[in-house]
C-alpha cells in the first residue's frame, strides 16, 4: 500500500464515516488505514467539543518537520506501546528522555506512566530529571518511579546527592494517579511518601516483551 499516494488522493478533512465511504471500505478497515497514515505523519486527528473525531489527511508528512516528539520517543524506549492520539513534534531542539518521564507523570494517565517506567533505563542525566521534576513539584513522584523501575529493570544508579534532594522535596500531592495505591510496593511508598499506582502484576505485564532484561525477583516477592 502506497500511503503517501493515498494521502495525496484523499487530502482533506474527514470523519471516520466519510473516510470509509471515500475509500469504499468498512469502518474497521478505515480505522486501520487512518492508523497507518497517522504513523507516517500523514493525518492530524482533532476532536470537537462533543467528542466527534476529525481526520485531516495531508500528503506532507508531519514527521519530516522538526524532531521526535513525546509519543514517538516513549514508544521507542518502552516495551509498552502507546497509540499516538496526534503527531507531536519538537522544533529547534531535541526532546530528552528526562523530559519524556516528567511529561508522562504530568498526564496522570495510568498506561502512559506505566510505559514510562521502562524508559528509566535510558536516563543519562539525573540532575536534569531532578530539575524538570522540581519545576513541576514532582520530585518524589519521579523518585518513586525510579525506585520502582530498579526493582524490575537494569537502571543506572542515581547520584546519591540528587537522590537526597528528591527525598527532601515537599509533597504537594501524595498520589501519582488520583486515588490509586499499591498493595505490593509499600516499601517504596514509605520511602518516598507518595502512593505507587501499580501492583506487581501491572509491572510484570509491562515486562512481558522484555524478559531478557528483567531482573530476577527475590523468591519471597513472587506471587
Amino acid at each position: 500500500m502506497d500511503w503517501k499516494e493515498m494521502a495525496m488522493e484523499r487530502e482533506g478533512l474527514y470523519t471516520l464515516e466519510s473516510f470509509s465511504r471515500a475509500e469504499g471500505i468498512k469502518k474497521d478497515t478505515a480505522v486501520l488505514y487512518l492508523h497507518e497514515l497517522r504513523k507516517r505523519g500523514l493525518v492530524r486527528t482533532t476532536r470537537e467539543k462533543r467528542g466527534k473525531r476529525f481526520y485531516d489527511v495531508t500528503p506532507i508528512s508531519l514527521r519530516e518537520v522538526g524532531s521526535k516528539g513525546f509519543y514517538e520517543i516513549l514508544n521507542e524506549n518502552s516495551p509498552l506501546k502507546i497509540q499516538e492520539p496526534f503527531v507531536h513534534r519538537v522544533y529547534g531542539r531535541e526532546m530528552t528522555i528526562e523530559e519524556v518521564i516528567v511529561k508522562a507523570l504530568k498526564t496522570r494517565s495510568s498506561r502512559i506512566i506505566l510505559a514510562s517506567i521502562g524508559v528509566f533505563r535510558k536516563v543519562r542525566d539525573w540532575n536534569l530529571l531532578y530539575e524538570l521534576a522540581k519545576n513541576e513539584g514532582m520530585e518524589r513522584h519521579a523518585g518513586a518511579l525510579y525506585s520502582l523501575s530498579r526493582k524490575f529493570f537494569r537502571v543506572k544508579r542515581m547520584d546519591s546527592r540528587i537522590l537526597g534532594r528528591m527525598k527532601e522535596a515537599l509533597v504537594k500531592d501524595k498520589f501519582i494517579i488520583p486515588k490509586l495505591k499499591s498493595d505490593d510496593f509499600k516499601d517504596i511508598e514509605k520511602e518516598w511518601g507518595v502512593h505507587i499506582p501499580f501492583n506487581k502484576s501491572d509491572i510484570e505485564k509491562l515486562g512481558v516483551s522484555l524478559k531478557v532484561e528483567i531482573k530476577e525477583m527475590p523468591s519471597q516477592n513472587r506471587v
